[in-house]
């Protein structure tokens, strides 16, 4: 229908002909090639002229049978004129058949003279078919319209189905997890591929997510959707942690920056929500590396630092436990919140040296730790003590408080722990030169660090360097203790040489009193007083002598043994007999018990003989003259020798080394000798495969008992030097 057949629309409907225009155009459009040619203008004045033609001829074929009714196929063809082709073609068809029918059917025939009836009868199939004619135009417009929206709804469908499948192409494809749920119990009506994998490929689409994705809930997640849902406002995470269990089993940790908004009904109401998920593990990841890194270069810095500041102390001084404890303060707090110091002493046992800690506040509790030594004896399992008992560092690097409990000594030592709070920890022994010295111990609490390997390097490298500090201290006393001893040696050896020199020079030079007063004959009585004094001089010279020798051989190793079978009992009697005048002059007797005869083994005569006379001369020396007991007896597999006096005894703080080199429980003053001849006998005595003690007590006497086994084997054997 062309604009021009239409009448002058009104102002209130300036947008009508030219919508209606758009209309046909769309309708046109979508038609056959030959049904646009008859929708053209030409095409629909020609069915308009066709139509009028067809009715010609059938109301002049007809009209015989019809001639009451002239009108009645031209309605027909003004009808469809008017309905095809619009006002032009329809009033064209009036106008033809209003001539047609005057010029033929009305009478007179073939003239244009009409009656008042004929007039009246023109005119108002004039009006009738005018009236066809817009209603006609009406339908047509009304069919066009209407063919043209229903085109335009489907195409609009056609596109709309085209865009929502090609948006969820694009949902499921996204590169990102996106979910849509409907009603407060969140259930799934879409979830993309991304998002399907997360939750390790359930079928989840159709359910609530508390049955689909139980996990959801104790990772806050269903609280969080209940809030958005609750109020409408949106949720937006970032890097949040979520865990989902996969189709193998294991559980998956992804960082998501999480979007959650409400999805709104035509009435505005909140009837579901949109998830939009973006998965940031990989920057998370990348982040956390950057940062372990970041804090391993400062811990490293700070490890450097504390070894390099640790060694300066620990170089400072020889005095090892100030050291030791400035050292265990420059841990706390660098690398540590605790350092504990236990080191082993003298006789074994371990004393809690140092106890550092961080805070002011834990002064308390660090006298409680305090009180806790190290225990080889208790509990294998508590660090400290498997860390000495390994010989190896141990490392825990997460202590939970039950571990706490199973470590500990008792129920008193883990409520001491537990209240440090330890958290993670480090034992580390002090060694040096096969020694076990003690252990260092450090550890955190309250800053919630963990030790890594680096750091047990670290505990490794301080330790070293205690150990070592600690052994040069160690050694620096032993330089400066037999530094000592040398020199009392020197000077005790010194008096003691010149002691049986001086009265040897003093007879000598009486000697020569007496050659000049007598020069024919020296009375035999004097010379023999002269050489017995030489004599027991000399003799007392060469023991002394003697003794430095063997210490000599003794410090060089080149003490050997020649072994014999030797008769005990007549050895001692026969050392006894020679000490008898020496004990008389002192006012002591010798008393010999036990086995006289018979007690044989293999031994070194010599020496044997030598570690008796030691004992014996030890006792006449120290037993303020009175009697002093010998007993000899069998114990089955060898032979056990008692020697005891009744003299001025031994201090106990002197016991555990009486029977070292240049040893002396007496002043030097008072008591001749090198103190050697203890340190002989137990070499002697534990070359010949035996043992030797001592039991004193101040006041009250010294008892001295060697044991001896009959066949000391054949790894004491030997030949060489004496």
């Amino acid at each position: 229908m062309s604009p021009d057949s239409h009448p002058r629309p009104g102002p209130a409907s300036v947008s009508a002909p030219s919508q209606a225009a758009d209309l046909s155009e769309t309708a046109v459009q979508s038609e056959s090639p030959a049904r646009r040619l008859l929708a053209s203008a030409p095409g629909r004045y020609a069915v308009a002229v066709l139509s009028f033609l067809v009715a010609l001829a059938l109301q002049r074929f007809l009209w015989p049978y019809i001639a009451a009714s002239p009108f009645v196929l031209f309605f027909a063809a003004v009808m469809l004129s008017g309905w095809w082709g619009g006002w032009g073609p329809g009033l064209t068809t009036v106008g033809l058949s209003l001539v047609a029918t005057t010029w033929l059917f009305l009478p007179p025939h073939h003239s244009f003279r009409l009656s008042m009836g004929n007039t009246l009868a023109l005119g108002l199939y004039t009006l009738v078919s005018v009236l066809m004619t817009k209603l006609n135009v009406r339908l047509r417009r009304a069919n066009l319209e209407r063919a043209a929206l229903l085109e335009r709804e489907r195409r609009a469908r056609s596109a709309a189905e085209t865009e929502r499948a090609r948006l969820h192409a694009i949902f499921m494809d996204a590169p990102a997890h996106i979910v849509f749920t409907r009603g407060p119990d969140h259930v799934y009506t879409f979830s993309n591929t991304m998002n399907d994998a997360l939750v390790g490929h359930r079928a989840i689409v159709g359910r609530a997510i508390r049955e689909s994705v139980a996990e959801a809930d104790e990772q806050g997640l269903i609280a969080m959707m209940d809030s958005v849902y609750a109020t409408g406002e949106p949720f937006i995470g970032h890097a949040l942690p979520v865990k989902f269990t996969q189709a193998d089993g294991e559980t998956r940790e992804t960082f998501l920056n999480l979007i959650y908004q409400p999805t709104r009904d035509e009435e505005g109401r909140i009837e579901g929500l949109a998830g939009f998920g973006f998965d940031v593990t990989d920057l998370v990841r990348a982040r956390q590396r950057a940062e372990a890194l970041a804090t391993e270069l400062r811990q490293t810095e700070a490890r450097a630092r504390v070894l390099a500041e640790s060694s300066a102390v620990l170089a400072a001084s020889l005095d090892y436990e100030a050291t030791l404890s400035n050292a265990a303060r420059l841990v706390v707090p660098t690398l540590a919140d605790w350092c504990l110091v236990d080191l082993a002493g003298p006789d074994g046992r371990f004393r809690r040296m140092e106890v550092a800690h961080a805070r002011p506040e834990d002064a308390a509790l660090a006298k409680e730790v305090q009180r806790f030594q190290l225990l080889p004896e208790g509990n294998r399992h508590h660090p400290p003590t498997e860390a000495l008992l390994r010989g190896e560092p141990l490392l825990v690097e997460d202590f939970p408080p039950e571990r706490i409990r199973e470590s500990a000594h008792n129920e008193e030592h883990a409520r001491v722990m537990l209240a440090a709070g330890i958290v993670s920890l480090i034992a580390v022994p002090l060694v040096a030169r096969e020694r076990m010295l003690g252990v260092l111990t450090f550890f955190t609490s309250y800053s919630g660090r963990r030790y890594t390997q680096a750091d047990l390097s670290f505990g490794r490298e301080l330790a070293h360097r205690a150990a070592l500090s600690m052994e040069n201290a160690r050694l620096y006393r032993e330089a400066q203790e037999a530094i000592r001893l040398r020199d009392e040696f020197l000077s005790i050896a010194s008096h003691e040489l010149k002691t049986p020199l001086t009265p040897l020079s003093l007879k000598l030079q009486a000697l020569a009193r007496e050659l000049t007063r007598h020069p024919e004959a020296i009375p035999r009585r004097a010379v023999e007083s002269y050489v017995e004094v030489g004599t027991r001089q000399v003799q007392k010279l060469a023991e002394l002598v003697g003794d430095l020798l063997d210490v000599s051989r003794i410090t060089s190793g080149r003490l050997s043994l020649e072994l014999e079978d030797v008769d005990l009992g007549p050895l001692v009697r026969e050392v006894l007999a020679r000490y008898e005048p020496h004990a008389a002059r002192t006012g002591a007797t010798l008393h010999f018990t036990g086995v006289e005869a018979g007690l044989t083994g293999r031994w070194d005569r010599l020496r044997l003989e030598q570690v008796v006379t030691n004992l014996v001369d030890n006792a006449v020396k120290y037993g303020g003259g009175r009697p002093i007991q010998v007993r000899l007896e069998s114990t089955g597999s060898g032979a056990r020798l008692t020697v005891r006096d009744e003299g001025i005894g031994i201090e106990p703080e002197y016991l555990p080394r009486i029977f070292g080199r240049f040893e002396r429980a007496v002043s030097e003053r008072h008591y001749g000798g090198l103190g050697l001849g203890l340190y002989i006998t137990r070499t002697l005595v534990e070359a010949l495969g035996g043992t030797v003690r001592v039991e004193s007590e101040p006041g009250r006497g010294s008892t001295f008992t060697v044991e001896l086994p009959a066949d000391p084997g054949p790894a004491v054997a030997g030949t060489g030097p004496r």
